[in-house]
Order: structure tokens, then C-alpha cells, then sequence
């Protein structure tokens, strides 16, 4: 099971995929884009904010 931290990373870069995702024309149906909501929903399950994840994922890397 990922730690807190973990799962954080991996929400940030589940929705930084889903903005390049959708920047390159790509809808729901890119299989990439079906991890988007699970990442962002077990973020918020350990305690983040959806506003946390994604300012973490608009800063630059």
C-alpha cells in the first residue's frame, strides 16, 4: 500500500497526464485518462485537497 506521500505524487501526475492528455485533443476514452479520478480520489482519501494536487501539478516540474 503506497504512503501518503506516494499517493500524492502519483495524483499530481495522474492529473498532469490528464492535461496533456487533453491539451493533445485526447478524450475519456485514451486509456490513460481512466487513472485520472482514482489517483485524485485516493488523494483525497489520505487528507489532500483537490486544490493541493493541483497546484502541485501546475508547478513546474
Amino acid at each position: 500500500m503506497p504512503n501518503r506521500d506516494e499517493t500524492f505524487n502519483r495524483a499530481v501526475a495522474a492529473l498532469r497526464r490528464g492535461n496533456e492528455l487533453l491539451a493533445a485533443g485526447a478524450d475519456e476514452s485514451h486509456p490513460d485518462y481512466a487513472a485520472v479520478m482514482p489517483a485524485l480520489h485516493a488523494a483525497a482519501a489520505a487528507g489532500f485537497t483537490d486544490a493541493e494536487v493541483y497546484a502541485a501539478a501546475m508547478a513546474a516540474k
